[in-house]
């Protein structure tokens, strides 16, 4: 489809070369469109961009709901969302580094609403760290920065991820789970808490919504 063309074309250079960088002649030449053709789907290349950031996080969001709604203890919620974010990134690196480092060209109403959309995310982080800290479970100084330690940590993984690499992304999200809980001193009986602990489904389990599709730019 002409749509999805445009779509992934423009992914692809905003997270090769950047959004500044990238030309409308650039996407059309990329997906293989003239100029008019492109007009007729997109007025702005804004519009692509903001497109790709609203699917991202959109998708991310519900997928991080399902999982607070499958899970109850704080220490499970923190794991499964360590292996819900690292995964994501990881499958799709171009999406996870758009939406990572493409916010700054946003203007107007647009910034805003991706604003509500990373701070709606931001916040259930926020409200697991605050729910363990209620229980007894968690020990942190400071939530908020906590959160953008964790946020900071797992989004890393688009940055340098590769399925060829010595470590699967299951080991990797494993791991990472384990980092987390340790850097919120989870713990349970005096002991501290690995992610083995917890009884919880396989990573791949947090991620059954793909991050992207071909409705994404009809959304825009």
């Amino acid at each position: 489809m002409t749509k999805e063309k445009i779509f992934q074309a423009a992914l692809r250079l905003f997270a090769r070369k950047g959004f500044e960088a990238t030309s409308i002649r650039d996407i059309a030449l990329e997906a293989e469109v003239t100029s008019s053709t492109l007009y007729h789907y997109m007025k702005t290349k804004e519009d692509l961009l903001v497109a790709i950031m609203q699917e991202g996080l959109q998708t991310l969001l519900g997928n991080a709901k399902e999982v607070l709604a499958e899970l109850e203890a704080p220490e499970q919620q923190l794991a499964a969302f360590v292996q819900l974010h690292v995964t994501s990134h990881a499958i799709d690196k171009l999406t996870a580094l758009v939406v990572d480092t493409e916010f700054r060209a946003l203007t107007g109403n647009t910034r805003e609403e991706i604003v509500r959309l990373r701070s709606e995310y931001e916040l259930l982080w926020l409200r697991i760290l605050t729910s363990g800290l209620e229980r007894g479970v968690f020990t942190i100084e400071n939530t908020k920065l906590a959160v953008l330690a964790l946020l900071q940590m797992c989004t890393g993984v688009a940055h340098w991820y590769s399925p060829d690499g010595p470590n699967s992304l299951e080991e990797i999200s494993l791991n990472f789970s384990d980092m987390a809980l340790a850097l919120v001193q989870a713990k349970r009986n005096g002991q501290q808490l690995t992610v083995s602990d917890l009884d919880l489904p396989t990573p791949a389990r947090f991620f059954m919504k793909p991050w992207l599709g071909a409705a994404a730019y009809e959304h825009s």
